[in-house]
């Protein structure tokens, strides 16, 4: 598995915090497609899968209402984030990153080799914080564009939106479990693009959040 899998199950867990997790649990158990991290198994346990289920199903439903839809929004300001650091670091027990290593005799060297060596410890770690920061921004943009077509066409327009935003999370998930190169050229592209005033969005909504309670 390429590091645009971990990444873009992050970024798509900041519009959907438990379909990406469902997919790759799904993917891992019964599909055998990729290895779960051994220290997030639990993933792929009956009661995880059938709870992230139950909570997709109500995301799908919850995000369609109008005024409800942004209570949603404030309550996954946390939510989704940690959603996308845990389905990318659970993901990074398929990442295998190349290293050159050269076999060597006493009088010469004999002979050169790749291997792949799986993620573990720190890099789990750093695995797990851009999955979050990724998700963290693309709730941001989420709800943000929420907030406007609220503004603008009284909420009219939500429901459109949430099944856009829907299509945009399958889509996201099918690129990266299936193409995470072609993902993760997309993040970089959005990264560039709205990168710093998308992180100030989400400081803004996080404070507002904290505020509430």
């Amino acid at each position: 598995m390429e590091l645009g899998t971990p990444l873009g199950l992050g970024f798509a867990s900041g519009l959907n915090a438990y379909l990406p997790l469902l997919s790759f649990a799904v993917a891992a158990r019964w599909l055998h497609w990729y290895h779960v991290n051994a220290s997030f198994a639990f993933l792929t346990s009956d009661w995880c899968i059938v709870a992230l289920l139950v909570l997709t199903l109500a995301d799908f439903l919850v995000d369609k209402i109008p005024g409800v839809d942004h209570a949603w929004d404030a309550t996954h300001t946390v939510v989704r984030p940690l959603a996308g650091a845990l389905v990318a670091a659970a993901s990074s027990g398929s990442v295998t990153i190349p290293i050159h290593m050269s076999a060597v005799s006493t009088y010469h060297q004999i002979g050169s080799i790749f291997a792949d060596v799986q993620v573990v410890g720190y890099g789990v770690l750093i695995i797990a914080v851009l999955g979050g920061i990724l998700a963290a921004m693309s709730h941001a943009a989420k709800a943000a564009t929420r907030f406007v077509s609220t503004i603008t066409t009284a909420g009219l327009l939500n429901m459109v939106l949430s099944l856009s935003e829907d299509i945009l999370v399958v889509l996201a998930i099918l690129l990266s479990l299936f193409i995470p190169v072609v993902m993760l050229v997309l993040i970089a592209l959005f990264l560039l693009v709205f990168g710093r005033p998308v992180l100030f969005l989400w400081r803004q909504r996080l404070n507002r959040s904290r505020s509430l309670l």
